[in-house]
């Protein structure tokens, strides 16, 4: 396959920048803007999350270092998942002056919203406010980042490698003699979800269906630009050939294994119901990120059930997942500068990073070590979502279990494949008419498709109709176009 090894993928100062600014981080004491002469600024930052009782203290702690190192403080404003990508838009579109957001290929319209220049370039911001930060991760990770040559996202630096695969309850997998070794692909697990359905009534066999759009490097793709729109490439494909993944053998097999999956009853029918994983009424969890330390991650999520985990393909790099989690620079901030101070703080400051991620030591979380961290159940503060605020790598670890996975996972980050088009990003200005027509016929018909609700042999061909009215062949020819011109500038 058209796969090259990633041997320069280093961590640190190991890359080669010859642009990058070495000076030190401003402080108080080496201060060219005289920031401390000048009353202190305030930068507000959106992010996912849901509410948090003790945000408020949680603030006012990291405001005690801000103020001390870069006179500013921090408004947090997390939005809920479920309607993130909206209310962005809403204050994007009425220019609602604010600093941070989160941002990335799969919620927070990153492309999108760099076509409509709502987010600051941050280069030149990054060599002069962030330089421990811009060298901290490989840049080849910031080339991902990159529209039109320009970095428009400040990397969340983590696992970038991932396989897919799939979770399987441990204590069921046990019972059944589960045999994860001899699960090479998805369609092997039919013979375990019916062994679930047949011997345990009160067990859905499925949390989910395997979808292709979650998890496109299993079934031997990479997605360009947003997931969702159409336009992926064959990862064992030299010429690199943009097609639609819809109209893709590939999409109807998937979508036809949901369909049949669905009618054998292995999938709760109410599909609204706010039934959730950790209830342990789930046995089989597909499109799961394969990364060290998931089993214990997972264990969390399946309310402390213990649940054993197989990858289905090699770990790959890929432009979506090395920019799978960023923070931008509205550009309707009246403090970039500043913003990029902080994004410096949160990267390298271990204690300003652990605040925000985990909370008050004593309230929130009790130390058990100096690297474990042991929350407390009901403080008011468990965000759980560490990977959206800076290096993970500075975060203690919720086990003992976890301990050295920072380590492990920078070993899987370094020796991992990476995809053909890697630094490839695209712009859709071109064509943002029809990515939102046919993002409007994707929210009616992949959904149902993909959860084997619909009757694939009814909806797909309507769906496929539907994009070619929509405009997918003119986003695909752009795609390509943009694609060779990057290819023949390597």
């Amino acid at each position: 396959m058209f796969y090259l090894m990633l041997v320069a993928f280093t961590l640190g100062g190991c890359t080669s920048n010859t642009n990058l600014n070495t000076a030190p981080p401003i402080t108080s004491e080496n201060n060219e803007n005289d920031i401390f002469q000048q009353p202190p600024v305030e930068l507000k930052y959106y992010y996912l999350g849901s509410p948090q009782a003790d945000l408020a203290l949680v603030q006012d702690e990291m405001n005690k270092i801000l103020l001390e190192k870069i006179n500013a403080t921090i408004k947090l404003q997390p939005l809920d998942w479920s309607n993130y990508g909206t209310k962005l838009n809403v204050m994007i579109g009425g220019g609602e002056k604010f600093d941070l957001l989160f941002v990335a290929p799969w919620v927070g319209n990153y492309f999108q919203n760099i076509s409509k220049g709502a987010l600051l370039p941050l280069d030149e911001l990054l060599d002069h406010y962030a330089p421990q930060l811009k060298a901290s991760v490989p840049e080849i990770v910031w080339d991902a980042t990159r529209v039109d040559g320009k970095i428009y996202g400040s990397i969340n630096y983590q696992i970038m490698a991932i396989a897919y695969g799939v979770g399987v309850q441990k204590e069921l997998a046990e019972k059944y003699n589960f045999d994860a070794a001899a699960i090479k692909k998805v369609e092997d697990m039919e013979p375990f979800l019916e062994q679930i359905k047949q011997n345990e009534s009160d067990i859905y066999p499925l949390f989910n269906m395997p979808t292709l759009i979650n998890q496109p490097t299993y079934y031997g793709f990479d997605s360009i630009g947003d997931d969702s729109i159409p336009g992926w490439v064959r990862l064992s494909d030299a010429n690199l050939e943009v097609i639609n993944q819809y109209a893709t053998e590939e999409y109807k097999q998937a979508v036809t294994l949901a369909r049949s999956w669905y009618n054998k009853g292995y999938a709760k029918k109410d599909v609204q119901s706010d039934l959730g994983l950790e209830t342990g009424k789930f046995a089989v969890k597909f499109n799961l990120p394969i990364k060290p330390g998931v089993e214990v991650e997972e264990q969390g999520l399946w309310g402390g059930r213990p649940i054993v985990v197989k990858a289905l393909n090699e770990p790959m790099i890929t432009t979506n997942r090395a920019i799978a989690t960023m923070t931008a620079i509205s550009k309707t901030s009246s403090n970039p500068e500043r913003a990029m101070m902080f994004l410096e703080l949160i990267n390298t400051d271990k204690e300003l990073y652990n605040l925000l991620a985990n909370g008050i030591e004593g309230k929130h979380y009790t130390k058990a070590t100096e690297e474990v961290i042991e929350p407390i159940a009901g403080s008011g503060y468990e965000p759980r979502s560490d990977w959206m605020f800076g290096n993970q790598f500075n975060g203690y670890y919720l086990s003992p279990e976890l301990v050295g996975i920072w380590e492990e996972t920078k070993k899987v980050n370094e020796n991992a494949d990476y995809s053909p088009m890697i630094g490839f990003s695209f712009d859709p200005e071109l064509v943002k008419t029809e990515i939102a027509q046919v993002t409007t016929v994707i929210q009616q018909y992949d959904g149902p498709l993909s959860a084997g609700i619909g009757d694939t042999e009814k909806l797909l061909p309507e769906f496929l109709e539907k994009l070619d009215k929509a405009g997918v062949n003119k986003i695909l020819e752009e795609k390509q176009k943009q694609l060779q011109a990057w290819k023949a500038a390597q």
